[in-house]
């Protein structure tokens, strides 16, 4: 996929932006009740995705692999189900959004797994 890593990276500051914003709020307006939900926008969303990106960029052959594009889509939107989910379930309306969001999150980092052992050793990937 042209330009994965930059994509994650990008999404990432994004999530990164509102979870730092999302804290804020939380500490001048003192709902610490959110604190799970602020975590898990900033390891979900900024972290893993700014890794995965600079992974790409580390890694050459990945991005260069029809896995990369499965990676970004299914972890992406995987993301954004989860962390729309996870308020819901907290407060005990629903776990569906949670628990698809969460398979979806995992099977990402499955896909990348994957992607890794297939193309992170070859002669191309520290290239």
């Amino acid at each position: 996929m042209k330009n994965v890593d930059r994509w994650f990276i990008l999404i990432g500051l994004l999530y990164g932006t509102f979870g730092v914003a999302f804290g804020i709020w939380m500490g001048i307006h003192q709902q610490v009740q959110y604190a799970h939900f602020h975590a898990h926008i900033n390891l979900v969303g900024f972290t893993a995705s700014v890794l995965f990106g600079l992974l790409y960029r580390s890694f050459p052959s990945l991005a260069a692999s029809r896995l990369a594009a499965i990676h970004f889509i299914t972890y992406a939107l995987g993301a954004i189900v989860f962390l729309v989910g996870l308020p819901l379930a907290q407060s005990g309306q629903t776990i569906a959004l949670a628990v698809i969001g969460s398979l979806s999150v995992l099977a990402g980092f499955l896909v990348f797994l994957v992607n890794f052992l297939l193309h992170g050793f070859s002669a191309k990937a520290a290239a």
